[in-house]
């Protein structure tokens, strides 16, 4: 669901300021739109704070989590390169601050830093092995393994950690976006994650995951794709 990619980071520094310091600060509330499938591209996003969804539409017109963008992450850069519009939504999952470099100003730091098309290629790269590593996974892995996968990687990327060794997934996530994101009915992630509940690995709190043995969801899925 989550990625650490952080291509901004891997610049050199005196590249990486002269991009921060043509980015503007973007403030968007928990629930609110910053894009929508159709809308044209105007620049590229990192996270700053906070949490992004990245929607797809379904046939039958319902959006569907493709995955989670996190603090360090950056998008929108595809559309910009490409010179299309968005082929996705994104939506506010938690209050979110980003940082946006507008079109043109990302077209001439493009042109002016060749570290910059260098970092973008292997990012692009990086993405299409994981959904290779994403696609094979779920064609060989059992469905608890899968969920189990999801939950150890949640904890790695966001997760709060206790003195008893639980974590908390502070995330407003629900089983139909497990069910999403992994492919398959709402009815078959209930029924994992019921299991997973009824073996002391996870509960609810508030709303909220508890993961009550990271080590033992990430045995169960074989520890593929927790980092």
């Amino acid at each position: 669901m989550m990625s650490r990619e952080n291509w901004l980071h891997e610049l050199p520094a005196h590249v990486r300021e002269a991009i921060v310091a043509r980015m503007t600060t973007v403030e968007i509330p928990a629930g609110q739109t910053l894009r929508r499938t159709g809308d044209r591209a105007v620049g590229m996003y990192q996270v700053e704070s906070g949490y992004v969804r990245l929607l797809g539409l379904n046939p039958d017109g319902r959006q569907v989590l493709i995955l989670l963008y996190r603090p360090g992450n950056c998008f929108g850069e595809t559309p910009v390169i490409a010179r299309r519009p968005f082929n996705h939504t994104t939506v506010a999952l938690t209050d979110v601050r980003l940082r946006m470099l507008a079109e043109r100003d990302f077209w001439e730091l493009y042109g002016e830093f060749r570290e910059i098309p260098d970092a973008l290629c292997r990012k692009f790269a990086n993405n299409t092995s994981r959904q290779f590593v994403m696609r094979e996974m779920r064609s060989t892995f059992r469905l608890r393994q899968l969920i189990s996968v999801c939950f150890a990687s949640l904890a790695d990327h966001c997760g709060k950690p206790f003195a008893d060794g639980s974590v908390l997934v502070e995330l407003p996530l629900v089983q139909g976006d497990f069910a999403d994101f992994l492919e398959v009915t709402r009815q078959a992630v209930q029924r994992e994650i019921g299991a997973l509940k009824a073996a002391g690995q996870i509960s609810q709190r508030r709303g909220h995951w508890l993961l009550h043995n990271v080590e033992g969801l990430r045995v169960d899925g074989l520890a593929f794709g927790a980092a």
